[in-house]
């Protein structure tokens, strides 16, 4: 039989894992492995690379004009996806930045 101290201790490490499992960080990353899921499952990723590749070639103009055609025509689903995608890339690097620019600030703090 355990100790009630085990009993308790298990009881933290499973609310300590739980809570890291649904931090704002892990629902980001769940948020863009949902997005690439959805992309890589309605769109062929292997012809779009390839078009971009000839696409590019062209120059910035005719880059730009081919993203914004390759986003307006594609279904609902892969619009939400790029967009969900977006958002979730968008956020990681706002909190890492603002972790980075805090780190700097508390070594200045401490110097």
């Amino acid at each position: 039989m355990k100790t009630i101290e085990q009993k308790v201790m298990t009881n933290v490490a499973v609310i300590y894992i739980g809570r890291k499992f649904v931090s704002r960080t892990a629902l980001r990353l769940y948020a863009l492995a949902v997005s690439a899921v959805g992309i890589v499952t309605f769109v062929s990723v292997s012809n779009v690379t390839t078009n971009f590749t000839n696409v590019a070639q062209n120059g910035i103009e005719s880059t730009v004009a081919f993203l914004i055609a390759a986003i307006l025509g594609t279904t609902i689903v892969v619009q939400i996806a790029l967009l969900l995608g977006a958002a979730a890339v968008f956020s990681l690097i706002v909190d890492a930045v603002r972790s980075i620019s805090s780190s700097s600030d508390s070594r200045q703090l401490a110097a």
